[in-house]
């Protein structure tokens, strides 16, 4: 388990975008971040640690938490859930958290959401999505499209904007890949997709030979794909060197430069449900990725997905004019119309689900582009 970082300030703020404002050095207001900075999903976690170190810099410089200092406490779960339970009972048990950001997988946040909820601490989960993280209790907000709310888009994209009838599925043997085809399958049913068969791999698997040879043999006109970016690359090369041309639909763990630079030729055209528009001209953002690009970051997508958490957060506790947990809860439940990086969060559900656009790209000469959104 990795040290504490407290809100190390290190980059200078555009002056337009915030006013800087004194804060007494007594007053603070602890925020707890777990993000998996080592291991498998590296990638990921160390650009969403600098989007949080970023958005705590940006926040106090704007005059804190309802006039209190943000101090960022900071852990590495390695994406693992009996680290990520470790982590919690810590942050809340030892560090005295008053709230916390999710910055991973859901395998993680699910483990930590019911120690968060126990604890009465808002639980602002940033990018995962599988549907039970949110089941834990009222103290649990995903400031994030709800993973089979992103599935269902990508069905009625394959059927309505690729045009396409019969396709193969490869998913994710776990929570993540398992609450995707949960929203995809009944979706595919109503767009009117044939499913020609759906395909399962492991976390750690990079050879997919069996998977791609059942494709080739369905003759698909498209490929779905409930994976991350360190997947879809060599599985975009190996159905490429497979002869199978159809166009790739990747889910948003496809989201990271990584998957251009791991698939190279092999990631031309591939569409990614619910990824990040990299054409946004708001000036915080554009600040964020230059930050991202010093830092020789490749995810941009969980990054900008935390910002937002951050801010959200913010947003929420100036609204409750106070930092007592229940009110930042209460104000939570009542968000309405936020400018998030992903597209205005409208409100949130009842079962504290982000309403939110599902943003749709592709690579192109080697870049993400904008496709539009997602229609349903």
């Amino acid at each position: 388990m990795s040290g504490i970082a407290k809100n190390v300030l290190r980059v200078p703020l555009i002056a337009a975008a915030l006013t800087v404002a004194a804060i007494p050095a007594a007053a603070e207001v602890k925020v707890g971040f777990h993000a998996p900075t080592t291991g498998f999903a590296a990638a990921d976690g160390v650009s969403a640690q600098l989007a949080a170190e970023m958005a705590v810099e940006d926040i106090n410089k704007a005059g804190g938490m309802a006039g209190k200092k943000v101090v960022l406490v900071c852990y590495d779960d390695q994406a693992q859930p009996q680290q990520a339970i470790a982590i919690a009972n810590k942050l809340t048990n030892q560090d005295g958290v008053d709230f916390v950001v999710s910055g991973s997988y859901s395998e993680p946040t699910r483990a930590a959401a019911t120690i968060f909820q126990e604890a009465s601490t808002p639980y602002v989960v940033s990018y995962a999505t599988h549907p039970a993280i949110t089941h834990a209790g009222d103290y649990v907000f995903r400031s994030f499209k709800l993973g089979p709310v992103q599935s269902r888009s990508a069905a009625y994209f394959l059927a309505d904007h690729l045009k396409v009838k019969k396709i193969s599925v490869a998913i994710l043997d776990n929570d993540y890949g398992h609450g995707v085809i949960a929203g995809f399958t009944p979706a595919a049913q109503e767009a009117g997709l044939e499913i020609a068969g759906t395909y399962t791999f492991g976390m750690k698997d990079r050879q997919f030979g069996s998977i791609v040879a059942s494709i080739k043999r369905d003759d698909p006109d498209a490929v779905f794909v409930a994976g991350l970016f360190f997947h879809g690359g060599p599985l975009a090369i190996q159905l490429r060197a497979a002869g199978i041309k159809v166009p790739i639909v990747g889910t948003q763990g496809f989201d990271s430069d990584a998957l251009i630079s791991i698939g190279r030729q092999a990631a031309e055209g591939i569409y990614v449900i619910n990824g990040l528009n990299r054409e946004n001209e708001d000036a915080t953002f554009q600040h964020m990725m230059a930050r991202l690009h010093e830092k020789k970051a490749e995810s941009p997508a969980p990054a900008a997905a935390v910002y937002s958490a951050f801010m959200l957060l913010n947003d929420a506790v100036k609204r409750a004019g106070s930092t007592e947990k229940a009110k930042v809860r209460d104000a939570l439940q009542h968000t309405s119309e936020f400018p998030h990086f992903y597209g205005t969060l409208a409100a949130f559900t009842t079962e504290r689900e982000a309403e939110l656009p599902t943003p749709v790209i592709m690579v192109k000469d080697g870049k993400f582009v904008s496709s539009g959104n997602a229609t349903k």
